[in-house]
């Protein structure tokens, strides 16, 4: 598919273009289920990507966007998270270069990856709308809030019994 992304039916209802064009509404849009996928064993086993699977989820969450539908990218976010933390660890003291027999610098496989890593990262965080600009593409329903005179009131209300 090339151009644009498709935009989500709640983003087109938000901004008004269902009421110009009612007809352009997805009405088989699927509806995944909310809440956390279970942790595979291979994000369980590695300690990073475990760490990482509770912190991400514990966001998704907070925004309202965790659904069960999440779990492969949030499998392949976490073992990348893991292997990238791995790779700075290798290179964090400047190891970013191999000799070779002849003496010739040579840039380290780690040193190569660790900017694939992060770019892979990036492009998954977009996806799961954990950049601050993916953000505000998203539509979520927020926690219920009472306004402030209507806790005045049910203050008001408790004392008077």
């Amino acid at each position: 598919m090339t151009g644009r992304k498709p935009l989500a039916s709640a983003i087109h209802e938000q901004s008004g273009a269902y009421a110009k064009n009612p007809q352009r509404r997805n009405k088989n849009e699927p509806k995944p289920s909310p809440g956390c996928p279970d942790m595979p064993e291979i994000v369980r086993v590695d300690q990073k990507a475990s760490e990482c699977w509770d912190r991400v989820c514990r966001n998704l969450d907070d925004m309202r966007v965790l659904t069960k539908a999440e779990l492969d990218i949030l499998t392949c976010y976490c073992l990348d998270w893991s292997q990238f933390c791995w790779l700075w660890e290798t290179v964090k003291e400047g190891n970013v270069a191999i000799y070779d027999d002849k003496g010739k610098a040579i840039v380290s496989p780690a040193a190569n990856q660790i900017h694939k890593y992060a770019d892979r990262l990036l492009k998954r965080q977009a996806e799961l709308g954990l950049t601050p600009s993916s953000r505000t593409r998203l539509h979520a329903p927020q926690k219920e809030e009472e306004n402030e005179f209507q806790q005045w009131m049910n203050r008001a209300n408790l004392s008077d019994n």
